[in-house]
């Protein structure tokens, strides 16, 4: 079942933490309020560190890598460019 991470919306925010447990993987991937067609949407995939702080990791950007596969236990957050037009993130 389809989770959203990320609210549609612009301007530069962070989701929550997500935590994906040892073995687990989830696909994630960009949408907008017009349908499955996100255009010039980016979004940082970011790793959380033992110290708190949050790396980057990958990037979402469309339309050529809307959606990506992350396989690797940790804790995880999605953050939303300034400049990026409107977008949000889901899970799988």
């Amino acid at each position: 079942m389809a989770t959203e991470l990320l609210a549609v919306g612009t301007g530069a925010t962070s989701s929550s933490d997500v935590v994906l447990a040892a073995g687990s993987q989830m696909t994630v991937a960009l949408k907008d309020v017009a349908g499955p067609e996100v255009f010039g949407g980016r979004v940082k995939v970011q790793l959380k560190a033992d110290n708190g702080e949050y790396f980057d990791v990958d990037e979402l950007y469309a339309p050529n890598r809307g959606a990506l596969v992350i396989v690797g236990a940790g804790t995880y957050r999605f953050t939303r460019i300034p400049e990026s037009p409107s977008c949000g993130v889901f899970r799988d």
